[in-house]
């Protein structure tokens, strides 16, 4: 067997471990469940806050039933009645992840967030993130597909080990540590100082939230709405 190959099948390996870690910090959902989550992702995606009643129309579940299942979920946020953050997509400028589509600007919690989020609302985003270690800007464009463009090429993400404790608040004990950096070099530096932290590359990063958005919300993927 050749290195390539080697390296291949570990860095799958790798992909898979992290793919089941990830899925088990997440609620078991059922079909109403991931149906609603998938929606709820979409309408966020065009820009402003989701009342109950518009994710209830959209997925043809009762407004008391969609509000029993919001009510199960750790971060979900709201602001005036409507939903404006969750679970990765958010309206409000709470971090330094900007997504662009659609001629409008959103947020994401963490870098990692800006490769799944694609994926699964079906769109492609323009993505501006600042590195924490040296301030530079590191610019993506990411499809549903992949990734077309990544600026500095020899970018990377930084990636926390999934932990089932991180489910309380996954902003603080997951987000916090998920981060752009322009070239491995510098990305060494910080995870050298962050224990539990490693690096993938931008595109194993996209592997990796397309697998999470399958695991997760399977059929829902296909039914949701555009």
């Amino acid at each position: 067997m050749n290195a390539t190959l080697k390296r291949e099948i570990s860095a799958k390996s790798d992909l898979d471990r992290l793919a089941s870690k990830i899925l088990q910090i997440f609620p078991e959902l059922t079909p109403d469940a991931r149906r609603l989550a998938v929606n709820l992702y979409r309408l966020l995606a065009k820009g402003k806050p989701v009342a109950r009643a518009d994710l209830a129309q959209a997925t043809g579940i009762s407004a008391e039933r969609v509000s029993v299942i919001l009510e199960g979920w750790h971060a979900v946020y709201f602001e005036d009645e409507k939903i404006v953050g969750f679970w990765g997509l958010t309206t409000k400028p709470v971090s330094k992840h900007l997504i662009k589509f659609d001629g409008h600007t959103e947020y994401a919690w963490c870098a990692w967030d800006t490769l799944f989020l694609p994926h699964l609302v079906g769109k492609t985003m323009e993505v501006e993130s600042v590195d924490p270690e040296t301030g530079v800007s590191v610019r993506l464009t990411v499809s549903p597909d992949g990734v077309a463009h990544i600026s500095p090429p020899g970018a990377v993400l930084s990636f926390l080990e999934p932990t089932e404790e991180m489910s309380d608040d996954i902003v603080a004990t997951f987000c916090h540590f998920v981060h752009f950096f322009p070239s491995r070099e510098v990305g060494a530096a910080w995870i050298a100082k962050h224990a539990g932290t490693s690096l993938l590359t931008i595109e194993e990063g996209f592997e990796l939230g397309k697998r999470r958005n399958q695991g997760q919300f399977k059929e829902a993927l296909e039914m949701a709405g555009p």
